[in-house]
C-alpha cells in the first residue's frame, strides 16, 4: 500500500490545476500510477508541486468562512433555513459539522500532499535552485495549512512525512510551540528559495513568503503565545514588503475585489477559472431572493465604521434594489457579482469566478502599524493605518472623511487598528483569528447576547476536533462546550 493514499490526492490534484473548480478530487481513480512512473521526467516534480493548490478553494470559498468571519463581531444571525450555520452562530456547534470536519481535511490534504512531493523532490533530477524553488514553494503551502490548523485547534498532529499505510494513521497531537517552529522553519526555506516573481498567478514566492511570516509573528506576539518580542519580526517583515516596490496599494478600494486576476495589491490570491467559477462567497453573502446568507452584516457594526468610508459606502451595500422592485438587506459586497441579481439569477445559476485575496499590501501597512505601536508606541505608527484611511476616504479632499488617527494612547491606538482590520478586511478570513489573538472573543457575547445558545468563554478559543478524528484517530477533543 506504498504511498497509495496519497497518491490518490495528488494525482487527483494535478487534473484540477491551481484553479481548484474543474473536479472534485478522486478518492478512486480508474487508473493508479506508481510514484516511479510519475516522475518519470522533471516536468512532473513541478506538476505535483501545482496540484497541492487544489485544496484551497475550500478554505475561502465555503463551509469555513463560518469559522473565519460569520463566528464574530461582525456578523449578524444567519439565514434560519440554513443547516448548521445559525447553531454555530448560537455558539452551539458541533464536532460533526460540514465546517469543522471540512476545515482539518482541507487543510491536512494540503499537508498530506505537500508531504508527499517533498519526500521525492530531494532526488528529483533537477538543478539545486530549481529543487530548492519546489520544495520551498509545497514548504510553504505545507506552512500555510498549519498556521490554518493550530490557529482553529491548538495542538494538532505534527505530520511532515507521507502516510504508508493504514498502520501508521493515528498520530497524537503536538504542541502548538512544535507546530510554529516547523512554520517557521518551512516558510524561511521558502523565503530564502522561492523566486522573485512566481511562474505564473497563483502560485507563491519570495515576497508570499515574507507577507504570510509577518501574518505568523504578529499571530505568535498575540493570545495564545504571547510571544510579545516577535512584534519586532512581524514589523520588519510588514515593512520589507512595504518597501520592497513590488506592490502598490490600489486607488479606489472597490477595485481590489470583483476581479479574475491580481491587482497592483495582491501578494497572493486564491484564483478561479472565469466562466468555471468556484468562489461560492457570492451564495453566501447575496441576500438576494433565493439565497440563503450566513455572511450577513451586523447592524451595529455598519454603524462603526467613520464618516465617508468607502469601506462602507461600496463595501457594504444597503441600498440596492433587485428586478422585481424590493430593496435588498444589507449584504457585503466584496464577493457578489450584481449583475447575477439584476439578472434574476438563484444559486443554481450562479458561477462566480470572483478572486479571493489570501494576502496583500493593504494588510501589510496595519501589521506595520500594529506592531510598531506595540514596540514603540503609536507616533511611527500613525503613518501606516493612515495611509489605509486616506485610501478608503470617499472624497479624497475632504479630511472630515475617514480623517487621519493623532493623539492616541498605545491603548487608544491598539483598538483602533484592530477596528481598522475589520473595516479593511472584513470577509477576507482573518476576523475570527483576530479576536482569537487579540483576546477579544468576549467581544461576541456583547454583540449577540441572549441570542447565544451558550455563553462565549474561555473554550471559544479553539474549535472542536472533527469527530472522525477522535473517534476513529483516538485523538482527544478539546475541552467542550
Amino acid at each position: 500500500m506504498k504511498n497509495i493514499f496519497l497518491i490518490i490526492y495528488t494525482l487527483a490534484a494535478l487534473s484540477v490545476g491551481l484553479s481548484g473548480c474543474k473536479k472534485t478530487l478522486q478518492e478512486k481513480p480508474v487508473t493508479l500510477i506508481s510514484p516511479d512512473a510519475f516522475f518519470s521526467n522533471p516536468d512532473s516534480y513541478e506538476q505535483a508541486v501545482t496540484g497541492i493548490y487544489s485544496s484551497l478553494s475550500g478554505l475561502y470559498g465555503g463551509n469555513s468562512m463560518t469559522m473565519r468571519e460569520m463566528f464574530s463581531d461582525i456578523c449578524g444571525s444567519p439565514n434560519p433555513k440554513t443547516e448548521q450555520a445559525l447553531p454555530t452562530y448560537q455558539n452551539n456547534h458541533q464536532p460533526f459539522f460540514y465546517n469543522v470536519r471540512g476545515e482539518w481535511q482541507n487543510d491536512y490534504g494540503i499537508i498530506n500532499n505537500a508531504n508527499f512531493i517533498l519526500g521525492y523532490l530531494p532526488a528529483a533530477p533537477l538543478a539545486d535552485a530549481k529543487k530548492n524553488a519546489l520544495i520551498g514553494e509545497a514548504e510553504f503551502l505545507r506552512a500555510f495549512a498549519y498556521f490554518q490548523l493550530v490557529q482553529f485547534y491548538g495542538d494538532v498532529p505534527l505530520r511532515t512525512k507521507t502516510i504508508s499505510d493504514y498502520t501508521n494513521v493515528q498520530f497524537p497531537r503536538t504542541s502548538q510551540d512544535s507546530v510554529y517552529k516547523l512554520i517557521l522553519s518551512d516558510l524561511s526555506f521558502a523565503e530564502t528559495n522561492l523566486p522573485d516573481k512566481a511562474p505564473q498567478q497563483g502560485r507563491v514566492y519570495k515576497m508570499a513568503a515574507t507577507a504570510l511570516l509577518a501574518k505568523v509573528y504578529l499571530t505568535m506576539a498575540g493570545n495564545p503565545m504571547k510571544q510579545v518580542a516577535l512584534f519586532q519580526n512581524a514589523r520588519d517583515k510588514a515593512l520589507a514588503v512595504i518597501n520592497s516596490g513590488a506592490f502598490k496599494l490600489v486607488d479606489d478600494y472597490s477595485q481590489i475585489f470583483h476581479n479574475t486576476a491580481y491587482t497592483t495589491e495582491s501578494i497572493w490570491e486564491q484564483l478561479y477559472v472565469p466562466g468555471i467559477g468556484g468562489n461560492g462567497l457570492h451564495s453566501l453573502s447575496s441576500t438576494a431572493s433565493g439565497f440563503t446568507p450566513i455572511l450577513i452584516p451586523l447592524a451595529s457594526f455598519i454603524n462603526t465604521f467613520p464618516p465617508g468610508d468607502q469601506r462602507k459606502a461600496w463595501g457594504i451595500n444597503q441600498n440596492y434594489v433587485d428586478p422585481g422592485g424590493s430593496t435588498l438587506a444589507p449584504f457585503f459586497q466584496k464577493f457578489v457579482n450584481n449583475s447575477f441579481t439584476a439578472a434574476g439569477q438563484t444559486p443554481s445559476a450562479i458561477i462566480s469566478s470572483y478572486s479571493i485575496p489570501i494576502l496583500r499590501l493593504g494588510e501589510m501597512y496595519l501589521i506595520a502599524a500594529e506592531a510598531e505601536n506595540e514596540i514603540n508606541g503609536p507616533a511611527n505608527a500613525y503613518q501606516y493605518i493612515n495611509t489605509i484611511r486616506e485610501r478608503a476616504r470617499v472624497d479624497r479632499n475632504d479630511p472630515a472623511d475617514v480623517p487621519d488617527l493623532a493623539g492616541l494612547t498605545q491603548d487608544q491606538f491598539r483598538s483602533a487598528v484592530l477596528m481598522e482590520r475589520k473595516w479593511e478586511l472584513h470577509l477576507e478570513g482573518s476576523t475570527w483569528f483576530d479576536l482569537k489573538r487579540t483576546n477579544t472573543l468576549s467581544n461576541i457575547q456583547t454583540v449577540r447576547g441572549s441570542s447565544l445558545a451558550i455563553p462565549i468563554g474561555d473554550y471559544n478559543n479553539t474549535w472542536y476536533i472533527p469527530d472522525v478524528e477522535t473517534n476513529v484517530n483516538n485523538i482527544p477533543q478539546n475541552p467542550l462546550y
